[in-house]
């Protein structure tokens, strides 16, 4: 195959962006009534503009220059994670710092907890071999991959019948080598939220660090609370809940990427920080693992918190949590499907016990509705956002008569299997 090369003269700026346009023309429309997929997220119209114009006007800054020629992008960074430590019910020892997404923040808690544990724990709480972290079946691959690159071992327990952290299989997987215990707030897969409490008792007991990843419910759980939404116990109210993770590039609607690192106590930023000096150009320190980068994201996190306030976060979620309310009552109406577990946010996880659930979802991308897939059990797997309140009605009606053709062997699963990113 012949390689792409530059071309031998420039083009003109209109013809660069037709082809562009040509080229983006096979894309899926990123968010719409029928599609329930998290490769963007939908705040409106508004938000989206709002969050652009932030974005276009800081695409060139350079992040890592911060400290010394942008003291706006300081700002920036210092209020989104001021807001989101107040959200959190962070004590006033509390600190934090913007990354570039959820896997990067999961990267940064888990090296933080590795080098903690070496510098602070008891003579009998050290590693003896390779230190390891005590995950849930349901917890992000971030953090097996984060252990990938650390040195480090990823321990994953199976989760209960409500598709939560078991408690006291994680208990039994703890060793003298382990230093860190996750949870999620909710989990991608099921949406449901892991027993925070009774995880964080089990860390203060054995010494271990608890990271929370609220990169899915960051931004909807607090305003759910709010709104007075029964909601679980999750964030740093919780005494032993040490580092929590939030994405604002999902449900806050900032532009890819910014996610925000939460250390209950600024004192712990010392063993996540990259510090260098030995070489001619002089001090070199970072927060995060990556060094150049563009400021907007960040600059867009900041317009639309700004953008929004409380009352319009509120309002998103309340359209959401009702969105969701109405989708679980209305599948459980339909005989031969159930919902996994309880979820807690905007992630809905359902499927058959008797019946093939991907010849279920076969027939509903049939009918145009795109959405993921599980393989764990088999199921369907939605994200709601705010584009979604007038299609679910649609939705349920379709999926009862996919369910009927199922029933009745009209429908039968193509080969086919659950991808979560490629």
């Amino acid at each position: 195959m012949k390689r792409t090369e530059l071309p031998a003269a420039g083009m003109d700026p209109d013809k660069v962006a037709h082809a562009m346009d040509a080229m983006r023309a096979d894309d899926a429309p990123w968010y719409g009534p029928r599609r329930f997929i998290g490769g963007s997220y939908y705040g409106g119209d508004e938000v989206q503009r709002v969050a652009d114009r932030a974005s276009q006007d800081y695409q060139h800054y350079n992040a890592l220059y911060a400290g010394k020629v942008f003291p706006s992008l300081v700002r920036y960074e210092r209020e989104v994670v001021d807001i989101l430590l107040s959200l959190l019910h962070a004590p006033q020892t509390a600190s934090g710092c913007v990354t570039s997404g959820g896997t990067e923040s999961l990267l940064l808690a888990v090296k933080t907890a590795r080098d903690w544990a070496a510098a602070e724990r008891s003579a009998t709480r050290l590693p003896a071999t390779t230190p390891e972290i005590v995950v849930s079946h349901a917890a992000h691959p971030g953090f097996d991959k984060a252990a990938h690159l650390l040195g480090m071992r990823s321990i994953r327990v199976p989760e209960n019948r409500e598709y939560r952290a078991d408690v006291g299989a994680m208990a039994q997987a703890i060793t003298s080598n382990t230093v860190m215990l996750a949870a999620s707030a909710p989990s991608y897969p099921y949406g449901v939220t892991d027993p925070i409490e009774e995880l964080a008792e089990l860390a203060r007991t054995y010494e271990l660090w608890l990271h929370v990843d609220a990169c899915h419910g960051g931004f909807v759980l607090p305003f759910a609370r709010k709104l007075g939404q029964p909601v679980p116990v999750f964030d740093f109210a919780v005494p032993g809940v040490t580092s929590i993770s939030v994405d604002v590039h999902k449900l806050g609607y900032a532009n890819k990427g910014v996610s925000v690192l939460l250390l209950r106590d600024e004192a712990l930023s010392g063993f996540q920080e990259y510090r260098f000096t030995n070489w001619p150009a002089g001090a070199y320190r970072t927060a995060a693992v990556s060094g150049s980068r563009s400021a907007g994201g960040l600059a867009s996190a900041w317009a639309v918190m700004q953008f929004l306030g409380e009352a319009g976060y509120c309002e998103i979620v309340k359209n959401i949590i009702g969105t969701r309310d109405k989708l679980v009552a209305g599948i459980g109406r339909i005989a031969d499907l159930q919902v996994r577990g309880k979820p807690d946010a905007y992630l809905v996880a359902f499927g058959s016990a008797g019946y093939d659930s991907h010849a279920v979802a076969d027939g509903m991308e049939d009918r145009d509705w795109v959405m993921n897939r599980l393989r764990d059990p088999p199921s369907l797997h939605l994200f709601l956002d705010r584009s979604h309140s007038e299609s679910i009605d649609l939705f349920l009606a379709d999926l009862q008569q996919v369910m009927d053709d199922v029933r009745s062997g009209r429908r039968r699963a193509r080969p086919a299997d659950a991808v979560y990113a490629v």
